[in-house]
């Protein structure tokens, strides 16, 4: 959009300017001060848009933008802290090590609300009961934020979104007339939130990916404002905020609608985490029983070492800020690739170890996240104690 903008106004300064370069000059000047400096008039409008989760991996948790409209001067824009560019040089490599950044861009509402509708995606517009300074305030700060320089940011999951950004646009145009409701959304982890809108969006075995790659810190409480990373949460924030007006407190939110009408669609829903995991479990049961399965030990350890290797360089090798401290190396365990292809003594007490290491983390785990059913982690835990206790008792320990 912003090329076609530039495009469409190099054709008109070719076409219909004349060709004297100071006139020109003269005209762009005139053309950039109304165009940047920009008074919102008394009936524009800020909303906050929530758009609903979609189909794609990347929109499980749905989305946030801002509507800047005003009938008066023609505008009627939606500003995204979500996007990022494909051809950016190194964009996978940067994608996945954390280091890619993304950008503010802003486009007509009406072409994103036909995306959007395309996409089967609910849109729910907030009009904000914020001053007509408060709006100003509001459209420069997105607007400044367009410019080149200031464009880009390096996102994070948790922290730094296309959701918790709008927070603080919001809070930055109202100050201390804007006040949340602290109570609310305030007991919940980082994990938690993953757990409920995976879940309800039916992604359960991408919830599972994503409770195996986040560390320690996704098991910190978000309190009020942190849980606002959740697009969905910031709505139901904003729903019960405050502003303080001329008039006293009020309601922040004036008028609350939805845009578009979407299709109820039956999700086909394959087999869970839980079962799957859980049919793990009774094989490797069955498995110890009959005293077989030596290949398919090869096979199992050497998945969980090379998942604990990963695991390990999303620690060390990445900056995305959520997978640091990541407890589930003490089961998926890089040890345990080398030691199930090596038949040195070495290995046997590596398993061992990592015996006694899984079901001391297993005990402790189900204490400290709860029998966490969702994902069907604690079935897969059963399964790997049962065949590492039948590879020891089958092993032993014997000298080279």
């Amino acid at each position: 959009m912003k090329k076609a903008r530039e495009l469409s106004l190099r054709a008109f300064f070719c076409l219909f300017l004349p060709k004297n370069l100071l006139v020109r000059l003269i005209f762009l000047l005139l053309f950039s001060f109304s165009a940047f400096a920009q008074t919102l008039s008394p009936s524009s409008r800020i909303s906050l848009l929530t758009i609903s989760p979609g189909e794609e991996l990347y929109s499980t948790f749905g989305h946030s933008a801002i509507r800047v409209w005003d009938p008066a001067l023609g505008i009627d824009v939606n500003y995204n802290y979500g996007s990022f560019d494909f051809n950016a040089p190194g964009f996978y490599l940067k994608f996945v090590r954390g280091y890619l950044d993304y950008m503010i861009t802003s486009h007509p509402a009406y072409l994103e609300f036909e995306y959007w509708n395309r996409e089967n995606r609910k849109i729910t517009e907030q009009v904000l009961n914020l001053s007509l300074a408060q709006r100003q305030r509001v459209y420069e700060f997105l607007e400044n934020n367009l410019k080149p320089e200031n464009k880009n940011y390096r996102y994070k999951f948790f922290t730094d979104n296309c959701s918790t950004r709008l927070r603080d646009v919001l809070q930055i145009a109202a100050g201390d007339s804007l006040v949340f409701n602290q109570a609310l959304n305030a007991d919940s982890t980082y994990r938690q939130w993953i757990d409920k809108y995976a879940h309800e969006n039916g992604k359960s075995w991408a919830d599972f990916g994503m409770d195996l790659a986040i560390g320690a810190d996704s098991d910190k409480k978000t309190g009020w404002a942190d849980a606002m990373f959740i697009p969905d949460n910031l709505m139901k924030a904003v729903d019960q905020a405050k502003v303080l007006t001329v008039k006293g407190e009020e309601n922040l939110v004036i008028l609350k609608r939805d845009l578009n009408q979407i299709s109820e669609i039956t999700k086909q829903q394959g087999m869970s985490p839980v079962v799957f995991f859980a049919l793990f479990a009774v094989l490797m049961f069955f498995l110890n029983k009959a005293g077989v399965g030596h290949g398919f030990d090869k096979f199992l350890f050497s998945v969980l070492g090379i998942a604990g290797w990963i695991l390990l360089a999303l620690w060390f090798l990445t900056d995305h800020g959520v997978t640091k401290y990541n407890w589930n190396l003490l089961w998926a365990s890089p040890l345990v690739f080398p030691a199930i292809l090596s038949k040195r003594t070495w290995s046997k007490y590596a398993f061992r170890i990592y015996g006694l290491g899984l079901l001391l983390f297993m005990v402790a785990a189900v204490y400290y996240w709860g029998f966490n059913l969702q994902n069907g982690l604690v079935f897969l835990w059963i399964g790997i104690v049962l065949r590492t206790w039948q590879k020891i008792k089958r092993d032993g320990i014997r000298k080279d």
